[in-house]
């Protein structure tokens, strides 16, 4: 309390959308500086900031104070740089998320519909939409096989809202980045089918404009030899490693197959380390970056599995968030459950022989010089608090505290080209700030000890609001929507029952609940357990069960399927007939 007291009595503006203070240098005063160069941090340190970027930073008395500047001491505490996540996939409620965990800046590279990430993006700039700054892919290029569902150009894909585009040569792939970039995106994200020709053109096109491209790859010697400035996914270095074609592309079809595959985390069981040293020369000389999301599938497969899940836990029961959309928070407790409920002792030790394969890479890529991110591509986990769960991990696999911190500020920073703007504390940088009790170059668990967030110079007001609400909101679900090819039985008797009804369909999250003409009712999944736990697991059926009293009369009426909260959707339509007696 004291130390809130002397936050507002030294003059600490709150963020409020839409408002900035007055054009005054401010002096934040701070024990322990670490200024995102990667040098030894600064002891006794000042930042003096004014307007949006930092004027000067360094140590006590060695930086010129501006006369009449506010000063907030923090001299018990470190600064870092504000924070970004690599890999995100934005949703209308995220906002206050980020902001909360010090992260600052969010790469968008999710496949968002092009004109609504714009909107956020422009949104956020002008303090219209609480969130961070947000530097937007749209959607992603490909080149599917015949018969697979894409869309040819832009502008249909704004139309359908679809998050892909179909292109299947060099001259198509500019084309389109040229589009894109004209509507705002900032970063040029491809799919792994996609051709030599179409990364090569995208990536010409890209990098003429000053744009990052990158993505998914399952040949990390393809796709960077065609111009791949970053690469994402731990499972793009299992893939890339195995030198057999034929066996790489049958394990890939295994890990992708919609039903019955391979998991994520058991595909890196067949890595092949005698390779990594090619792959980690290929991609430091070719200064590819690469994001491997680490806590989005591993966390749970750590000794530190229950912490993860007890910190989370507390999390989403934080008051002000009831807004988080119930799909999340089950899909969240769905995938520790999962684990925890894995009875195949083999399966386990081939998952641990993966993650253990994989955490020899981590070492090997950084201590070559390798340009890691953190980045939440938050499925099962929540975006924003999954940054400090990925450096963490990068520690337990071996890096240093601060290579955990430059994974998340410098490093992300250099690849979307704005190290001199983003991820520092320097001047002319974006006044973007976390301040922690603590010093995580000590105990990287301390970057959440988060007291103050400041983007581009405003301090932000850190807590959740239980109305929260996004002014743009999503023109799409967040997941793909529910849908309804059959119910059974098709046509009852009024009055009876109670009737057992089964919907099956696409896309049943576990939250999924069945309506009849709007009313909600009894509705449950039957899940599987045995294998590791899909992200966002899609059933095929539901289950619920109608009152009596519903179907007094006869009539048609109206079988939905919902799923709940923002980012919601209702399915299509299918008509239950109730006959007379």
């Amino acid at each position: 309390m004291r130390f809130l007291i002397s936050i507002l009595i030294a003059g600490w503006v709150a963020f409020v959308p839409g408002a900035r203070a007055q054009e005054k240098a401010t002096v934040l005063e701070v024990g322990l500086l670490i200024d995102g160069s990667g040098g030894a941090p600064v002891k006794d340190a000042v930042v003096v900031i004014e307007g949006k970027k930092v004027k000067a930073a360094g140590k006590r008395g060695e930086v010129k104070i501006p006369a009449g500047a506010k000063v907030i001491s923090a001299r018990d505490k470190t600064a870092f740089p504000g924070l970004i996540d690599s890999h995100v996939h934005y949703k209308e409620w995220q906002g206050e998320l980020y902001l909360n965990h010090g992260v600052t800046t969010a790469l968008a590279i999710g496949s968002d519909t092009i004109e609504w990430i714009v909107a956020q993006k422009e949104g956020t700039a002008k303090g219209k939409i609480v969130g961070p700054r947000i530097l937007a892919a749209g959607p992603h290029l490909n080149s599917p096989a015949p018969g697979e569902r894409a869309t040819r150009n832009v502008r249909d894909v704004l139309s359908r809202r679809r998050s892909e585009i179909e292109v299947n040569t060099a001259e198509e792939a500019k084309k389109v980045v040229r589009e894109l970039h004209a509507l705002g995106a900032d970063i040029i994200k491809i799919y792994e089918e996609s051709t030599p020709e179409v990364i090569k053109g995208a990536s010409e096109e890209a990098n003429r404009l000053g744009l990052p491209a990158g993505g998914h790859s399952i040949d990390i010697f393809m796709s960077g030899g065609n111009g791949f400035n970053f690469v994402e996914h731990s499972h793009a270095i299992v893939a890339s490693s195995i030198k057999d074609g034929n066996k790489r592309m049958e394990l890939h079809k295994r890990r992708t197959a919609r039903r019955g595959g391979m998991s994520t985390p058991e595909f890196h069981f067949y890595a092949e380390p005698e390779n990594f040293d090619e792959i980690v020369g290929f991609m430091v000389g070719k200064q590819i970056h690469w994001g491997p999301t680490l806590a989005t599938t591993w966390r749970g497969v750590t000794s530190k599995r229950a912490q993860f899940r007890a910190r989370e836990v507390k999390l989403l029961k934080t008051p002000g968030l009831v807004y988080v959309p119930p799909y999340f928070t089950a899909n969240m407790e769905n995938y520790f459950d999962g684990i925890e409920k894995i009875k195949d002792q083999e399966l386990l030790k081939r998952i641990q022989v993966g993650y253990e394969k994989l955490s020899d890479f981590v070492r090997r890529f950084a201590t070559a010089g390798g340009k890691i991110h953190t980045g939440s591509d938050p499925n099962s986990v929540l975006p924003a608090e999954s940054i400090h769960t990925e450096m963490e991990l990068l520690v337990d696999m071996g890096l240093t505290p601060m290579q955990a911190i430059l994974a998340s500020t410098k490093n992300p920073a250099a690849m979307v080209h704005r190290e001199k703007e983003l991820g520092a504390i320097r001047e002319g940088s974006f006044a973007d700030i976390v301040v922690v009790e603590g010093n995580p170059l000590e105990d990287i668990a301390k970057t959440r000890n988060i007291k103050m967030v400041f983007k581009d110079g405003q301090a932000v007001r850190l807590g959740y609001n239980k109305d929260f609400k996004n002014p743009v909101p999503r023109p799409d679900p967040d997941r793909p929507a529910p849908e309804i090819d059959e119910i059974n039985p098709k046509i009852v008797t009024e009055g009876a029952g109670p009737v057992t009804l089964k919907v099956t369909g696409e896309n049943f999250l576990s939250t999924a609940v069945v309506t009849l003409d709007g009313k909600r009712l009894p509705s449950k999944i039957e899940s599987k357990p045995g294998s590791f736990p899909d992200n966002f697991e899609r059933f095929r059926e539901v289950t619920a069960t109608i009152d009596p009293k519903l179907i007094q009369r006869a009539g048609t009426y109206r079988i939905n399927v919902v799923h709940d909260g923002l980012g919601g959707a209702v399915s299509n339509p299918q008509p239950l007939m109730v006959k007379f007696k």
